[in-house]
């Protein structure tokens, strides 16, 4: 009886120790885990060839009289491109919900014709838009260091235009409909990364960046 008793609390030792041992290795399973998942994420990028380079010149109700010039000639407006920032918080591994801000400035030059006579001068228009949109992404593959999606975002864009001629300036502002849809975009990288993205909308055709992913 004796030994009975002495098998049993062996066992019993035993058992304790293995389940301690498989709470401890469940336990930091679980914290790598939850490590490796970071739902937050800040990125900021630049944008090439956004739609409003397609736009040819923008239309404004410019008071162009207060300037005394009644016609204007414009050549093609010029812009260095979108610069951009945003958040995004992962809902899962797959769906991503956030929002994203824009820059960007379009100059346009010409010259304009004087209302008392067949003068022409120099005239100058610029266009600055600020544009904000919220933003959904669906990623398909989701690797440790490289991650594939999809997205598009929809908002709105303020358009800030401005013309000078004749030593004076007369202003403007729009609102304009902001979006963008990504076909496709790659991010490389864990918590530091960067991103490439390919598209269309009010952002660009080629979008590229580096962001920052961290878990709550």
């Amino acid at each position: 009886m004796k030994k009975f008793f002495l098998l049993v609390t062996a066992i019993a030792l035993v058992s304790n120790s293995a389940f301690s041992q498989n709470d401890e290795t469940t336990t930091a399973t679980t914290t790598k885990s939850s490590a490796a998942f970071r739902c937050n994420e800040f990125y900021a990028g630049y944008g090439a060839l956004s739609v409003f380079y397609f736009s040819g010149n923008f239309s404004h109700s410019f008071n162009s009289s207060s300037i005394s010039i009644y016609s204007i000639a414009l050549n093609t407006p010029e812009s260095a491109g979108t610069f951009f920032a945003g958040y995004a918080r992962s809902l899962n591994k797959v769906v991503a919900v956030g929002f994203l801000f824009g820059y960007q400035h379009f100059q346009a030059t010409g010259t304009g014709r004087m209302f008392d006579s067949n003068t022409t001068l120099p005239i100058t228009v610029t266009d600055q838009f600020i544009m904000g949109a919220a933003r959904a992404t669906f990623t398909y593959l989701n690797k440790p260091i490289i991650q594939m999606y999809s997205g598009a975002s929809m908002g709105i864009t303020v358009d800030f235009a401005s013309e000078k001629g004749n030593g004076n300036t007369v202003t403007d502002r729009k609102l304009i409909p902001a979006g963008q849809l990504t076909l496709m975009g790659l991010r490389f990288g864990r918590a530091f990364g960067g991103f490439i993205e390919f598209g269309f909308g009010t952002y660009g055709i080629l979008n590229a960046g580096l962001s920052y992913k961290f878990a709550d």
